[in-house]
């Protein structure tokens, strides 16, 4: 198995970030053209509310900031000690998978069950990820 396999989904994972906040940029755009939040809102995020569909896509956005750093680290860490197989590459992809159903779900019907079991299962590959790094350095 090549190394570089494992930077592939931390590639893909990249780019489901970015497309989020892209999302974000383009929804608040669209917010304070149509008149439904101020662009004084955004100086503080505290003159009054903003519509619930930004405060989803907000906290969605800010949720690639919470746990996916913790997969970025391991797939670095995968790469620099040599220890990349072909378990941990089908991780990584299952964890990015994982991660676009929790976004399709979370920015979709928001199901909070289905949310829920979709960011579980992406733990489950993350601590996959993680444990096939502590075995390959044991």
């Amino acid at each position: 198995m090549q190394p570089s396999a494992i930077v592939f989904p931390a590639i893909a994972m990249f780019f489901l970030t970015s497309g989020m906040i892209g999302l974000l940029a383009i929804r608040r755009l669209t917010a304070v053209r149509r008149g439904e939040i101020s662009l004084a809102y955004f100086k503080l995020y505290n003159l009054g509310m903003q519509p619930d569909a930004l405060q989803q896509i907000g906290r969605h956005v800010q949720n690639h900031f919470e746990v996916p750093p913790l997969f970025y680290i391991v797939v670095l860490f995968l790469y620099v000690t040599g220890t990349v197989t072909a378990l941990t590459v089908g991780l990584a992809w299952t964890y990015v998978a994982l991660r676009v159903v929790h976004s399709l779900i979370h920015l979709g019907s928001n199901d909070v069950n289905l949310r829920f079991t979709a960011f579980g299962a992406s733990l489950f590959a993350l601590t996959g990820l993680w444990l096939a790094l502590l075995f390959a350095l044991l």
